[in-house]
């Protein structure tokens, strides 16, 4: 039997640094001589379909999978495998397959790190991230600075009213914004 392993979840609005949070923790990891799965869902392909890539374009090789359900078919999930797992825009995923997948993985001992929006463009949670979140053994909440003022920023503004609630954008769809500036699209 192993040790259960911990669950940690980087949560906040787009343009805080969530993906970089996710990397620089991926990058001590495999430094300290440790093996990674690095996960990414495939709609998300803004900058390249086999990476996670940061908004200022820092960059770790990840497996684009439609659903986790795939990863578990073709991955075995153990500790002599994969010391932690890295799952990023974790939002993007459906809520029971992830829940059952990481708690699955944790049980067996492997460590998870995920990253993604704790709430939408409306500022409705997340179900994926809420879950993680209340899952998580430890949860760095991080925030951006509004574009308007500077201020501390906890929300992802839409510029553009269009689409549904997943529209999958960098800097020409979204921008944070501070309570003040920001509205509901």
């Amino acid at each position: 039997m192993y040790k259960r392993g911990e669950l940690s979840v980087i949560a906040g609005p787009m343009f805080a640094g969530k993906s970089s949070e996710l990397l620089k923790r991926l990058l001590f990891l495999e430094h300290s001589g440790y093996k990674a799965l690095v996960l990414k869902p495939l709609v998300d392909d803004r900058y390249d379909p086999d990476k996670i890539v940061t908004h200022n374009k820092l960059s770790h090789p990840a497996i684009s999978v439609i659903d986790l359900e795939l990863v578990k078919d073709n991955y075995t999930i153990k500790p002599y495998n994969f010391h932690t797992v890295f799952i990023d825009e974790v939002q993007f995923f459906d809520p029971k397959e992830t829940l059952w997948f990481v708690e699955e993985g944790l049980r067996q001992g492997v460590n998870f790190v995920c990253a993604g929006l704790d709430q939408d463009s409306r500022g409705i949670p997340f179900d994926t991230t809420a879950r993680m979140l209340g899952l998580a053994d430890e949860i760095k909440k991080i925030t951006a600075f509004c574009n308007v003022c500077g201020q501390v920023a906890t929300k992802t503004q839409r510029l553009r009213k269009s689409g549904g609630r997943v529209n999958v954008g960098g800097a020409e769809t979204y921008e944070p914004r501070c309570h003040e500036h920001w509205e509901s699209k």
